[in-house]
């Protein structure tokens, strides 16, 4: 994609740290990894070329100079850096290797645009395009795939059959591993905790199942490719990482769900999943200050 005639060369991660207004995040063409940040002194990006030994595609050696201002995109995202919904989503835009604007929401003074675009439920994440807003994640995810269906690798599988076992077990994830997850996690009874506790693991067994049945041996839940059910899971890659220091649970192991344990290595060392995916040490720290606050995470 171009911005006002200056094309965005390979895949690029650009954040803005202009002090008028919040960050904006944008990613473009997934060809060679790289991120931007802003300058300090001046309303300038600067591509700094990455030097991840597991970005599949190669990068120059070189840094460029982007003209500050010129950041205007069809495709918007309203989310959180942590919410797993929010976090598919912009999985999904990076492995489309889609250019997005992203603007960071502060759930405990929700903007006016966010108030605006999903006045039904006012909540993240939302995707605007074009100026008309998108939400829930699972059909934000379709109508990408759909949209954009030329661009970067397909999301949901061609075949009618195949779409709907895709379709399937993302809504699987949402209710039976990422809701019990969050009744783990913030629990007011012992009895509640327990219980989002045995059907959290449960939910991972069956995954694991879905994963060596959907894969037929091949590295993701889409095969070959990174798909609808992986960009699905992927949002949750680093709460089920930090599981253990958060609910003092060990979620997959090497023992009961290798093929998981080795997907999620596998999609989190990706260099568009690298792009987005918080840092663990991070996110635990923030999710327990929200518990003991009893606040949104």
């Amino acid at each position: 994609m171009a911005l006002h005639g200056l094309v965005l060369p390979n895949s690029l991660v650009v954040l803005t740290a202009a002090r008028s207004r919040p960050p904006v995040i944008i990613a473009g063409r997934c060809s060679s990894a790289r991120f931007v940040f802003s300058s300090p002194s001046a309303n300038t990006k600067l591509i700094v070329p990455s030097s991840s030994t597991n970005n599949p595609y190669p990068a120059t050696d070189r840094e460029e100079e982007v003209a500050g201002g010129e950041d205007e995109h069809e495709l918007k995202l309203l989310g959180t850096w942590r919410g797993p919904f929010a976090l598919r989503v912009r999985l999904a835009l990076n492995f489309k290797g889609l250019s997005y604007e992203y603007q960071e929401e502060d759930l405990a003074n929700k903007s006016d645009l966010l108030l605006e675009s999903n006045p039904v439920n006012k909540k993240v994440p939302v995707l605007i395009h074009n100026g008309v807003p998108i939400c829930e994640s699972l059909a934000i995810l379709e109508y990408i795939d759909e949209v954009y269906r030329g661009t970067g690798p397909c999301l949901l599988p061609g075949d009618p059959y195949q779409r709907a076992v895709a379709r399937f077990w993302a809504a699987y994830i949402d209710q039976n591993l990422v809701a019990p997850w969050w009744k783990m996690f913030v629990g007011k009874t012992d009895k509640e905790k327990h219980e989002g506790t045995k059907q959290t693991l449960a939910a991972v067994e069956k995954l694991e199942v879905a994963l060596r049945e959907c894969s037929s041996g091949k590295p993701f839940f889409g095969g070959d490719n990174v798909g609808y059910i992986d960009v699905v899971l992927g949002g949750m890659v680093a709460w089920m990482q930090g599981t253990e220091a958060l609910c003092g649970l060990e979620l997959l192991d090497a023992t009961k769900t290798p093929l998981l344990l080795a997907w999620m290595e596998r999609f989190g060392g990706m260099e568009p999943a690298k792009a987005v995916l918080p840092d663990i040490d991070r996110l635990v720290e923030f999710a327990k200050m929200k518990r003991a606050q009893k606040a949104l995470i």
